[in-house]
C-alpha cells in the first residue's frame, strides 16, 4: 500500500532505518518534506541550497544530495517507502 498523506508517514523512523543502510548521520534540522504519492517517495530537505547540489545513489532505494561546495547533506529521497526495511 503506498503513502497517501504525510500524516500517516512517520519520517523518524524512516531516517533512522536510511541512516542504519547507508552509514550516514542526517542533519536534525528539517525545513521541508515531501511525498510523491504516486511515485512512493518521501523527499526530506535538510538545508537550503547555496548554489547547487549533487545526488547519489547510496543505497538501491535511498538517494543522498549533497551541497556541491560543501558537501554538507541537503536532502534525502527515500523510494517505495512503504518497503523499506
Amino acid at each position: 500500500m503506498v503513502a497517501k498523506s504525510l500524516l500517516k508517514v512517520n519520517i523518524e523512523q524512516l531516517l533512522e532505518r536510511a541512516g542504519r543502510l547507508t552509514n550516514l548521520k542526517w542533519p536534525r534540522e528539517v525545513i521541508e518534506v515531501t511525498l510523491e504519492p504516486k511515485l512512493n517517495i518521501l523527499c526530506i530537505r535538510f538545508r537550503k541550497l547555496s548554489q547547487a547540489e549533487l545526488g547519489e545513489p547510496v543505497h538501491p532505494k535511498i538517494h543522498v544530495f549533497r551541497d556541491k561546495d560543501t558537501e554538507e547533506i541537503t536532502a534525502v529521497e527515500l523510494m517505495d517507502i512503504d518497503e523499506q526495511p
